[in-house]
């Protein structure tokens, strides 16, 4: 009896995490595009399906990855998925490479985002690096007001007079 009651204890911990699961599949279900284009470079496009995502243009081929999700608040949830490739240095010597992007989605003026973060070592920490929006709702060049409010803050004075 001790062991059924584990089991049903153990399956009934899952529920609330196969609902977020959900939940945030069906607000990323679909293709987002990247909202700026660099120089003659392809855009980068995000499809995703249920639990996986399929990434082209970010990296030297496309792949095909699961993504987890790292944070979850109302209507704002991060996600991330690692991706491992072999890399050639100018040495000739071949190093294997881990890619962990990290990903924000949130909704401003009813519209969806998602955000590349990263970190800055300049003293700003948090800032957004790129900007995808669904295909239906893409805008050429669109910048969100968060990425506005996190990349122009000024860097904090290296030295101290």
């Amino acid at each position: 009896m001790k062991i059924f009651c584990m089991i049903v204890a153990v399956l009934l911990s899952m529920v609330p995490v196969a609902a977020m699961a959900d939940d945030v599949s069906d607000k990323l279900d679909g293709t987002w595009i990247e909202t700026r284009q660099i120089k003659d470079y392809p855009r980068t496009i995000l499809h995703f399906n249920g639990r996986k995502l399929r990434v082209e243009n970010m990296f030297d081929k496309e792949i095909s990855v699961e993504y987890t999700v790292t944070e979850k608040k109302a209507d704002e949830f991060s996600i991330s998925f690692e991706y491992r490739h072999k890399v050639k240095r100018g040495n000739g010597r071949i190093v294997e490479y881990r890619e962990t992007p990290e990903f924000l989605f949130h909704v401003e003026n009813g519209r969806p985002i998602l955000s590349q973060t990263v970190i800055e070592l300049d003293g700003r920490g948090l800032i957004i690096w790129n900007e995808y929006l669904r295909k239906e709702h893409f805008a050429d060049g669109f910048e969100s007001e968060l990425r506005k409010t996190l990349n122009n803050r000024p860097a904090p004075p290296m030295m101290k007079e």
